[in-house]
């Protein structure tokens, strides 16, 4: 109960992000990670000595594939966690279930929720915010500096552009089918980030994707993030095939990860949907009227 006090005090003090105190020696703890996108931050500061497992979201770097896996970001088992003896626990405010993450705090691990990150500037906030956990403040301040000079540059980019580019986001998620990412989604954020606008906004969320929506789409260019690689295949989507934006190459097949995680390849995500966006609008055609059938 002592650390549920200290929690709290904790909260106050730290704003930027909520999480238990503890002492722990941030030069040699035992870290379990339980987020995709915080993984990959801490193997880009150099811990990865450090951690002890990681949840089924970390996928990145292959190193992580080696941990052992402690399930579900979204269910964490108390007693996965607690197995691997850690001192830290890192994750995010999607992590679940609460009891879990409390029943940890009481027998005396740090756990650490970090705020979601769905802009390039919380990126950097993140990677920071990491670093004072693990003690390399050093190396996430050069991270943070390279990123922020791919991330101007993109910004100059987009500030010079005279139009904003109509972009579709499908999330291939294997057995769950393929979904629109809509506005309120780490899709739209990333859109946001490169100065595009969502050609699916109306729709909340992810969901469904319909051909009919598609076609009525006719976005600029096309964006699909597979959960593993070769989960989407244009074959079993025609109507997609013959948009302009698939036929003129204006589309790019990725790792959601990469994509939607914004984690310390944010940049490189970033710069890979630039070099696909069309130079210039488009000429009006009626593609989708001819095709609403």
């Amino acid at each position: 109960m002592r650390l549920i006090g200290i929690l709290l005090t904790t909260l106050l003090a730290l704003p930027a992000y909520a999480g238990s105190a503890g002492e722990v020696d941030a030069g040699s703890s035992r870290i379990v990670s339980a987020d995709g996108a915080v993984t990959e931050i801490l193997f880009a500061l150099g811990v990865e000595d450090q951690l002890v497992g990681v949840d089924t979201t970390s996928k990145y770097p292959a190193a992580a594939n080696q941990l052992p896996k402690v399930g579900y970001l979204r269910a964490l088992p108390f007693e996965g966690v607690l197995s691997l003896n850690p001192d830290q626990l890192i994750t995010t405010e999607e992590a679940e279930p609460e009891q879990t993450l409390q029943r940890l705090e009481q027998v005396g691990v740090k756990v650490t929720r970090l705020p979601v990150a769905q802009s390039p500037e919380q990126t950097l906030q993140r990677i920071t915010a990491i670093g004072e956990l693990v003690n390399r403040e050093a190396e996430a301040a050069k991270l943070v500096s390279d990123l922020q000079r791919v991330f101007d540059g993109i910004d100059k980019k987009v500030a010079a552009r005279e139009w904003a580019p109509s972009v579709l986001i499908l999330l291939a998620a294997g057995n769950h089918g393929v979904s629109f990412g809509g506005s309120h989604t780490g899709a739209d954020a990333l859109l946001d980030s490169i100065g595009a606008t969502n050609a699916v906004s109306d729709i909340r969320g992810y969901k469904p994707a319909s051909r009919e929506a598609i076609i009525s789409a006719n976005p600029d260019a096309i964006i699909v993030a597979e959960t593993a690689p070769g989960q989407f295949r244009i074959t079993d989507w025609p109507e997609l095939a013959q948009l302009p934006a698939w036929k003129n190459g204006h589309r790019y097949v990725g790792d959601s990860m990469l994509l939607l995680s914004f984690g310390p390849r944010l940049a490189e995500a970033m710069l890979a949907i630039d070099q696909i966006l069309p130079e210039g609008p488009r000429p009006e055609n009626t593609f989708a009227s001819n095709h609403g059938d």
